[in-house]
């Protein structure tokens, strides 16, 4: 048997061969200072096979330490109580030796950083047998973790977290919460981890008062940060759950804001656009679709799903016969299914929004014979779609009834396409040739006006 002694934070150790070791052992330690530890393994030479004892103590010099082996535990595993250097030698037995060779040189010269940033691309780096991780981060991350920074810390434990078992993963992450509770940002991204796995547990209504605890937390870092990220993909992700199509739609697209689409997967990419896509138009305070429209993430799914892409630009202007070309399509997806009803109604708003559009300011009197033509509903429903769109603060303006006719004088304002862009263009381009006109009518009669 052999008896291992050493100092955790300074790597020091001493062994100390022993034909066999006395039930009580009695230990005058003289060489070493601070937080020491005793393990006792059965073994032959270097190798350790079993387990049978620990204990850390606070070591005084010159102090009598007193170990009672009478009633070994053999049931451990070595390696779980394996000095740094000793895990650090296994690693460097492995197919990434190069990086732990690098990352021991940065531990044993105590550049912290330097080995922080060698971490963090070890642990991102896949792939890593389980239980890999969450060993390096008991073993490894543990012994210095109070000297590198809090966000790394958190980027760190966030990663080594999906290593450990579903069941243990928030009591960890609990527990790393404590050692940056003073840095707000990592702070932020560990209380969203563990809302996301509390939703994933089902303990939704517990995540509704951590996401306002969030947004206070958010809203006092002041300047968006990569954080913001965290906040929004688990307020986005609570609001699916919650079945809140316009709250999960606006927290999506902030989402998006805050991070590098490359981080994504191509299957995450067309998750994200597909659900996105289905707010949008499932949501009944979504009627500018432009900017998800022209956002990249869009791409993902021109390919895997083409239809929905086509639906949200039909959408986007109120194109009622493009809905029902592809009705065979998003039939098939069971919420656009049941919603049929809601999605015509408003196809119809934004093809009334369009129809406004296009029209020059000085011709926005419309027969309601043309309204329903452009939204492909009866004339008696005209008045009740026209009264929607005003209370909705989507178009302003009133109503003739006697002589059938809608007075429009402003549309709410949208993220316009190409397309809508090039009208835009084509009516400035007649507004300032109406502008000119003017001004050389007004340059005619200046001097009959001045004669007079």
């Amino acid at each position: 048997m052999k008896l291992i002694l050493f100092k955790s934070y300074s790597n020091q150790f001493f062994i100390i061969q022993k034909a066999m070791l006395k039930s009580t052992l009695t230990l005058l330690l003289l060489f070493s200072l601070g937080w020491s530890k005793v393990v006792v393994y059965e073994g032959k030479g270097e190798e350790c096979d079993t387990l049978l004892y620990a204990e850390t103590f606070n070591l005084i010099l010159g102090e009598e330490h007193q170990i009672d082996l009478t009633d070994l535990d053999a049931t451990a595993i070595c390696r779980m109580t394996m000095s740094v250097q000793g895990f650090v030698s296994l690693q460097k037995a492995g197919s990434r030796s190069q990086e732990w060779i690098e990352m021991e040189d940065y531990y044993n010269r105590k550049l912290w950083h330097q080995l922080t940033l060698a971490l963090l691309k070890y642990v991102k780096t896949g792939p890593h047998n389980p239980g890999h991780l969450s060993e390096v981060h008991k073993t490894f991350v543990s012994d210095f973790d109070h000297r590198i920074s809090s966000l790394a810390l958190s980027s760190i434990g966030l990663i080594v977290a999906e290593d450990i078992p579903t069941g243990e993963r928030i009591e960890f992450l609990e527990s790393l919460l404590k050692k940056v509770s003073n840095h707000p940002e990592a702070k932020i991204k560990i209380m969203a981890k563990i809302g996301s796995l509390k939703i994933d547990q089902g303990q939704v209504e517990e995540v509704q008062e951590l996401i306002k605890t969030l947004e206070e937390l958010v809203n006092n870092l002041g300047e968006v940060t990569p954080v913001h990220g965290s906040f929004y993909e688990l307020s986005a992700k609570y609001y699916k759950v919650k079945g809140d199509y316009n709250s999960f739609y606006r927290d999506s697209l902030r989402y998006l804001g805050c991070i590098d689409l490359d981080d994504l997967t191509s299957k995450q990419k067309q998750e994200h656009a597909f659900h996105i896509g289905l707010s949008a138009l499932l949501g009944d305070k979504v009627y500018n679709f432009g900017e998800l429209l022209a956002h990249p993430l869009l791409e993902s799914l021109k390919i895997a799903c083409p239809w929905i892409v086509e639906l949200l630009l039909a959408f986007n202007r109120g194109d009622m016969n493009k809905l029902e070309q592809l009705q065979p399509q998003w039939s098939q997806q069971p919420d656009l299914a049941r919603n049929e009803v809601a999605l015509k109604q408003k196809c119809a708003l934004l093809g009334l929004m369009e129809l406004t559009f296009n029209r020059a300011s000085s011709s926005r009197s419309i027969p309601f014979s043309e309204v329903a033509a452009a939204v492909k509903l009866p004339v008696d429903e005209v008045e009740l779609l026209v009264m929607k769109a005003i209370s909705l603060n989507l178009v302003r303006g009133s109503i003739d009834e006697c002589d059938k006719v809608v007075n429009l004088t402003w549309v709410q304002p949208r993220v316009l396409d190409l397309s809508q862009i090039k009208e835009m263009n084509k009516r400035i381009m007649e507004w300032a040739e109406s502008v000119e006109k003017t001004v050389q009518d007004v340059e005619r009669q200046i001097p009959e006006l001045l004669c007079n």
